[in-house]
């Protein structure tokens, strides 16, 4: 049997990712997209002595969605902007959405019974507020992957 777990305080996904790592959690990058409106949605499989434990499904965006707001005029621009952040070294990943843990075991209660952070920088906060007003259907996204996650 499968457990949905909402997580509403994960601000910080490459955080809460290595938070498993260091409780003994093998954590795999599974199915990844880049969404129309610039957001993501990744699959991350979670192991335990090798055995399939979880799987996390996180809607976020990424320091790239600034260039989406760069209002670039043409193409180029565009991939300007996007190569410009490339090459600035910053990183990191902030949910816009609750992260969702489907989990197969009770091994992870005690690493998300009270877990909690904050978003990588100001600047991801504000980017976050930015996408959920300019994008009013965005909790539905996860929502499919969840269902077929559970179902299957």
């Amino acid at each position: 049997m499968v457990d949905i777990v909402e997580l509403d305080k994960v601000r910080n996904l490459d955080a809460f990712l290595k938070k498993l790592a260091e409780r003994g959690f093998q954590v795999e990058a599974g199915a990844h997209v880049v969404l129309e409106d610039h957001s993501e949605l990744g699959l991350y499989k979670v192991y335990k002595n090798s055995t399939l434990v979880a799987y996390v499904v996180a809607h976020y965006i990424t320091q790239y969605y600034k260039a989406v707001l760069s209002e670039a005029e043409s193409d180029s621009e565009f991939l300007k902007k996007l190569l410009e952040i490339k090459h600035s070294g910053e990183r990191w990943s902030a949910p816009v959405n609750p992260v969702y843990l489907l989990t197969y075991t009770s091994d992870l209660s005690e690493v998300i019974s009270s877990y909690e952070d904050d978003y990588p920088t100001r600047e991801a906060a504000e980017l976050v507020e930015v996408y959920r007003s300019r994008n009013p259907n965005y909790r539905l996204i996860p929502r499919v992957v969840v269902a077929r996650l559970k179902e299957g």
